[in-house]
């Protein structure tokens, strides 16, 4: 394979893109803490769900900030790398690229997971809300 100093900015546009799509998860997250937050100091004790969502969605943050530390991370080498390149130092630059690489990778495994953790959270919400309304049709 023929390495030049095109190869690392090849992922650039998947790696700004990568952030844009961390950045809308974390900002739609944000939002969602701020009004969780507002439910339960309004139930007080009655907002133990609430509670044990809000630990939820810290897990999450967390991930992401983690996923865009990578994804950040994993930009700066291509940069690098790319620096490397341009003065001729081929296997530092080689090196460094996957580096790069592996950080990005580790940054999809995070994504992969926080999305898991989301539709779990989900999927409980969602059989909550299928056994509220089977008892209402009881009643």
């Amino acid at each position: 394979m023929k390495f030049t100093l095109t190869t690392p900015a090849l992922i650039f546009s998947t790696i700004s893109l990568l952030l844009l799509a961390y950045t809308n998860r974390f900002s739609v997250l944000a939002n969602l803490i701020r009004n969780l937050h507002d439910r339960a100091k309004e139930q007080g004790e009655k907002g133990e769900i609430i509670t044990s969502q809000l630990k939820n969605l810290k897990r999450r943050v967390k991930l992401i900030r983690n996923m865009q530390f990578l994804a950040i991370l994993a930009l700066f080498f291509c940069v690098f790398s790319m620096f490397l390149l341009f003065f001729a130092k081929k296997t530092a630059g080689e090196i460094v690229f996957a580096i790069g690489l592996t950080s990005l990778m580790l940054s999809l495994l995070l994504s992969a997971i926080e999305i898991n953790i989301s539709v779990n959270a989900l999927n409980i919400q969602l059989s909550e809300s299928i056994e509220e309304q089977a008892e209402s049709t009881k009643n």
